[in-house]
């Protein structure tokens, strides 16, 4: 082999390599910019992550966690309508307090979990739309959130859900 074509096989390789590493680095860069975003460019918090920023805003500290296995004796969850969940109430009889979030599929609406969070404030003897009740329920929708609080302050609970919501996208933008 000419040293001629030697010199043209390892430019030729050294090119090649250059534009691999380039258009793997697009692709890293593209796929770390789409990586847990929704279509509106909000970076996604968990059902955690959002009930416990409430509590935060609320100051509530006395809450206790309910595991996702048995958030399931609360709201008889439809198949796959909720990716994520997270529930939290007060361990104290005579200050209820309830905090539940509801993170849905992306082809999910609110309305396919509604009857099920409405089924359990009937039992509960709570309406979301009653607030002469010493203690009532709010419940807020945010997609592809759905916010639970039963409390004395649930409309200011349901408020700080949307604190944390718009904290998160401010944070992120």
């Amino acid at each position: 082999m000419s040293s001629e074509k030697k010199k043209r096989n390892l430019i030729l390789t050294a090119v090649t390599l250059c534009l691999i590493l380039l258009i793997s680095a697009v692709l890293i860069l593209i796929s770390l910019s789409m990586q847990k975003k929704t279509a509106s460019g909000d970076l996604m918090l968990t059902a955690e992550q959002v009930v416990t920023g409430v509590m935060k805003k609320m100051n509530y500290t006395n809450l206790s966690p309910i595991s996702k296995e048995n958030i399931s004796r609360y709201y008889e969850i439809p198949p796959d309508t909720v990716m994520d969940s997270a529930m939290y109430i007060s361990g104290k009889s005579g200050t209820e307090i309830e905090l539940a979030c509801f993170r849905l599929y992306d082809n999910c609406t609110t309305n396919d979990m509604m009857p099920t969070v409405n089924s359990y404030l009937d039992d509960k003897g709570l309406s979301p739309q009653s607030s002469d009740q010493p203690i009532n329920a709010k419940v807020s929708s945010r997609p592809p959130y759905l916010f639970v609080a039963v409390a004395q302050d649930s409309e200011t609970a349901a408020k700080a859900f949307e604190t944390v919501l718009n904290d998160n996208k401010n944070n992120n933008a």
